[in-house]
């Protein structure tokens, strides 16, 4: 079975209902248009136990009717965990909406955290899994639906009470907008191994972007380090009508958002960390 299959099996439990919901309240001829984010990510077979753990979750949803014989539904739901062997996350973000003004937005994003350290002559490892599914449909050229995604992980060390550098990473982001521009990307540091099996399509009326990887990492160090290990991910679903008169509406969007998280991220999860000196002599 190809990787993103077990993806759109996952998909069908989390997204049916969302989508029913709107539908079964409007009369049967109106279609709903939707939109949809979903990202999950799992680590296995650490070398190492983490000395210190941690996983933070957040989900948002605005539902705005501002027309008659309109409706809208936004949901958001995260979950992580850490345990000595393992860890891992899953975000989705989905919204749908049907009639002529109305605005769903969702918004969700987990992340884990570890601390890890490993001795000299030593090598840290892990294999992990990652996955990105991003829908959107519209039935109406009046109405808009986006959907956005990215999932990365980052490993930094830290050797004699230095600051912390960044060591290695693993990154993919991914957009659909129906119509508008769609696009799926990922990147990697050289000591990343991995399998991928991705696929992009869209039309003018919906667009499917699914992206699943497998891989492993190793790498040894002569002196002793600490390693902390974070990986996080970001998810929003975006339906509208009528359609933005601008496209650049949902980027900038997703770029706020961003930003937003990032600042709460330094402040709540890596205190141990100067993530300010990291990202001033990082080129992510």
């Amino acid at each position: 079975m190809k990787p993103y299959q077990g993806i759109a099996k996952r998909l069908v439990l989390f997204i049916a209902p969302i989508v029913a919901a709107p539908a079964l309240s409007q009369a049967p001829a109106m279609a709903a248009t939707l939109a949809f984010s979903e990202a999950a990510f799992q680590f296995d077979n650490f070398s190492h136990s983490a000395y210190s753990l941690g996983t933070t979750t957040n989900a948002n949803t605005l539902a705005l009717v501002t027309g008659p014989a309109s409706s809208t539904i936004a949901t958001a739901a995260a979950m992580a965990y850490f345990v000595p062997e393992s860890a891992g996350n899953i975000s989705l973000s989905a919204a749908s909406g049907q009639g002529s003004n109305y605005v769903g937005l969702a918004q969700s994003m987990a992340q884990v955290v570890g601390n890890f350290l490993v001795g000299p002559g030593e090598s840290f490892g892990f294999n992990f899994n990652a996955s990105l599914a991003l829908g959107s449909a519209v039935d109406n050229p009046k109405e808009m639906a986006s959907a956005a995604g990215r999932t990365a992980f980052f490993l930094f060390g830290s050797t004699d009470g230095e600051p912390a550098s960044l060591l290695d990473y693993f990154s993919v982001l991914g957009q659909v907008t129906t119509p508008g521009n769609n696009f799926l990307d990922w990147q990697s540091s050289d000591n990343i191994n991995y399998t991928s099996d991705t696929s992009l399509n869209y039309t003018d009326t919906e667009s499917l972007a699914l992206a699943a990887f497998e891989g492993w990492y190793q790498r040894s160090f002569d002196s002793q380090i600490q390693l902390t290990l974070v990986e996080y991910k970001q998810n929003e679903a975006h339906v509208k009508a009528p359609e933005p008169s601008f496209r650049l509406a949902f980027p900038l969007l997703l770029f706020f958002i961003c930003v937003s998280w990032k600042s709460r991220r330094k402040a709540a999860i890596l205190g141990q960390l100067d993530i300010t000196k990291i990202e001033k002599n990082s080129s992510l």
